[in-house]
């Protein structure tokens, strides 16, 4: 019986988010593709399928059924814009780092847009994502391939992310820290600041900022997510407090700013919270 409920419930999963169509901001994606990978048009629709269908075997997340993970939303981004000037001003030695890169869709777009690929780093869970994003970009062998680092931590503990200490400027963090309880956001970015170059070490003379958005509530709480995992949802001011925190554990101080937006799309539309919004945020070190 057990084995029958769980298909059951991974079939009207995968009935609520999984897409047979792309959705109607796919063209971003699609010219990635073609210019940057070098794709014919007439492949993409196939090969991006085939890669999604790959991922959803190894984790049927939300974002791989919807093909939020493709997004290019963030180009949007003032901190993002903002980040892109930095890495790509002359003599820059600026570094990035993309949290839960999942496939690279975020450094793949700086390479294109001129950033020197050993500059940008990666970290994920899963390694499958990783190994994913090198086939759906085909950039194993460029040079992205041979500059770029991305480290799958893959559940083992802290030591694969041990490289990355000491040695980030700008920290992307997209679609992450809602994920967590409260304690367990702390931790993550109390692992954050460790990547992080000393303060005064940045060659260009600008501080650190983590940068992204996430699901968040004119109501903060925790929740129970679509799977039964416990998350906080922040608003402004619990996310200040949650940076003072971070801050008084690892001798940081931090100044958050914080843009509440109508409810995102992806995991914001799997919770059942009807305080939702999303949340554009930027945490500058001070």
């Amino acid at each position: 019986m057990a084995d029958s409920k769980e298909s059951y419930d991974m079939e009207a999963f995968k009935a609520k988010i999984y897409r047979a169509e792309f959705p109607d901001d796919i063209g971003s994606i699609r010219q990635l593709l073609e210019e940057y990978s070098g794709i014919p048009p007439q492949d993409v629709t196939a090969h991006i399928h085939t890669i999604r269908d790959r991922m959803w075997a190894v984790k049927p997340y939300n974002c791989i059924g919807s093909f939020r993970f493709l997004t290019l939303d963030f180009v949007a981004n003032r901190h993002y814009q903002s980040a892109l000037s930095r890495l790509r001003a002359p003599g820059s030695t600026a570094t990035f780092l993309d949290m839960a890169c999942c496939v690279g869709q975020v450094l793949r777009h700086l390479a294109w847009s001129g950033v020197d690929p050993t500059r940008l780093y990666g970290a994920d869970l899963e390694r499958p994502f990783v190994e994913a994003g090198y086939d759906l970009f085909r950039d194993r062998e460029g040079a992205f391939g041979r500059g770029a680092t991305l480290v799958a931590e893959g559940g083992g503990g802290d030591p694969a992310l041990e490289v990355l200490d000491g040695k980030i400027d700008i920290v992307h963090a997209s679609a992450f820290f809602h994920l967590f309880t409260w304690r367990d956001q702390v931790v993550a970015a109390k692992r954050v600041v460790r990547f992080l170059r000393d303060k005064g070490e940045s060659e260009d003379g600008e501080e650190a900022i983590v940068f992204g958005r996430q699901v968040a509530s004119t109501s903060p709480r925790e929740i129970t997510g679509p799977r039964g995992e416990r998350r906080f949802l922040h608003d402004a001011a619990t996310w200040q407090r949650l940076w003072d925190e971070v801050g008084e554990a690892t001798g940081t101080r931090w100044r958050t700013e914080v843009e509440m937006v109508d409810e995102g799309r992806g995991e914001a539309g799997a919770l059942d919270d009807a305080n939702k919004k999303r949340m554009n945020f930027a945490c500058f070190r001070l």
